[in-house]
């Protein structure tokens, strides 16, 4: 990120935004933890359906998160980035330090939870 103009600190938000669902951060959880996965043992792990899982799968693929690698019949999921550990690394500790003030702000609270503060 050279230049931060208005259009780059959005794509920057968009990034962000892809790892603001907690099944996606599940996922990338799971594939830093037990490596390499098809979408049947994400499934399995995670106890969602396939469908759903699907979507977020893209998501992640998209963005450039994870990588996927064709065996056999099976696609097997993968963290794309050496770093996205060490980026959920840091997220934990940070989030660790300050989950009481994320618990309580109205801001980025989620629909229908209601504010503790």
């Amino acid at each position: 990120m050279t230049e931060k103009t208005s259009e780059t600190y959005a794509l920057w938000a968009d990034f962000w935004q892809a790892l603001s669902h907690p099944i996606r951060l599940r996922v990338l959880a799971t594939l830093r933890q037990e490596g390499d996965l098809n979408v049947g043992q994400l499934v399995d792990r995670l106890g969602i359906g396939q469908g759903h899982l699907s979507n977020h799968l893209a998501c992640l693929k998209n963005c450039g998160l994870v990588s996927t690698e064709a065996q056999g019949r099976y696609v097997y999921y993968r963290i794309a980035d050496d770093r996205v550990p060490a980026l959920l690394d840091v997220g934990e500790a940070v989030f660790s330090d300050h989950w009481a003030g994320v618990a309580t702000c109205a801001v980025v609270g989620r629909p229908g939870v209601p504010s503790r503060g």
